[in-house]
């Protein structure tokens, strides 16, 4: 164990001597004498965290005290937030082994997906994407609530099929409350054909990616057919405008084809000392990102624009999706429930760029 802590630290101190602790932000292990790992945790302080975690526990005279079983105290800096997060998970699963869930809490986003192979597609809402070539995903949405809002959107302005146990069952599809509502295309009825039906799902698909841009094609097609006075078309155009506009909303800002979805963030990390000049320099942290994959870019001086503008555009060029053979869904969803907590939470530190 203590081969492996010390290729994932860069630092360790027996716990009497935790005074000398930095005060920068980083991962934090506690360990007993024979170097079994106790507590990993991020850190905004190193030392602040110790210090408290130690006087927390000696509170707490019901649980184990933290301070007494500590022999040895594993660190390392690392700067800013979001490259620890990383960090951290994958420090955690190296640690604690298939017990490192146990260790680390994730917050993980929904999304709406379509199985495009199925002979009458439909979508529906998951947090397991199962990331085969066939499926198309939407997302991500920040919670289960908002991804149904978003289908129902979708469905609404879409008049999508939303009884799958009926459409190859003809006898029974006139019970459907959809159908005789007119809420509803009626594939199930024969009132479309199936390659209707898959165009529909191709254009709902993208309008669920692109709401923006739809909703601006719908508008200027409304304005078209009411200049040709067909009213009624119009009032058509205008109820699906209203529907879509729902996913306009900020719960949607980072939503779209997550098989295209690019992020690009810059956040401040270390202030670096320069040979004869007595004011430190700050650097940036920048990173590329996909649903699938975290490219670290490394540390730019700020005013390294140009450099960074390169290696960026450089990183978004390797960013591809991984085969269906070696694509790994639990370190998948685990990685992007991560990038989403960060693009979701108020107050995110950095800059976050959709590309």
């Amino acid at each position: 164990m203590q081969e492996t802590l010390n290729e994932i630290f860069e630092n360790s101190l027996l716990s009497q001597d935790r005074q000398t602790l930095p005060s920068s932000a980083g991962l934090v292990l506690f360990a007993d004498e024979q170097d079994n790992p106790i507590q990993l945790l991020a850190a905004s302080s190193i030392r602040r965290v110790v210090k408290n975690k130690f006087a927390e526990q000696e509170e707490k005279s019901k649980r184990a005290d933290l301070k007494s079983i500590t022999a040895k105290i594993y660190y390392s800096v690392c700067p800013p937030r979001f490259r620890l997060a990383i960090k951290h998970l994958d420090a955690v699963r190296k640690v604690f082994g298939s017990d490192y869930k146990n260790h680390i809490k994730f917050v993980r986003p929904w999304f709406i997906k379509t199985e495009v192979s199925e002979k009458v597609p439909f979508f529906s809402i998951t947090k397991k994407p199962a990331f085969k070539t066939t499926e198309k995903i939407l997302g991500p949405y920040p919670s289960q609530k908002a991804a149904q809002a978003a289908l129902n959107a979708l469905e609404d302005a879409f008049k999508l099929c939303r009884r799958s146990d009926l459409v190859n069952n003809p006898a029974t599809s006139a019970s459907c409350p959809y159908l005789q509502m007119a809420s509803c295309g009626g594939i199930c009825a024969g009132k479309i054909s199936e390659e209707e039906y898959r165009d529909i799902m191709e254009d709902a698909f993208s309008a669920g990616a692109g709401p923006a841009q739809r909703i601006e094609k719908l508008e200027q097609q409304m304005t078209e057919v009411s200049r040709e006075l067909n009213f009624e078309l119009a009032a058509e155009l205008k109820k699906k405008i209203e529907k879509l506009s729902a996913l306009k909303k900020p719960a949607y800002k980072w939503t779209g084809d997550l098989e295209k979805l690019r992020i690009v963030h810059t956040d401040k990390s270390a202030k670096i000392k320069q040979k004869g000049i007595r004011a430190k320099k700050q650097t940036l942290a920048v990173f590329v990102m996909s649903f699938f994959e975290v490219i670290d870019l490394g540390d730019f001086f700020e005013d390294q624009t140009e450099k960074i503008a390169e290696a960026v555009e450089e990183g978004l060029s390797k960013i591809c999706r991984p085969s269906d053979t070696i694509c790994d869904n639990t370190e998948i969803l685990e990685q992007f429930s991560i990038i989403s907590y960060f693009l979701y939470r108020t107050g995110s530190k950095g800059v976050w760029q959709r590309r």
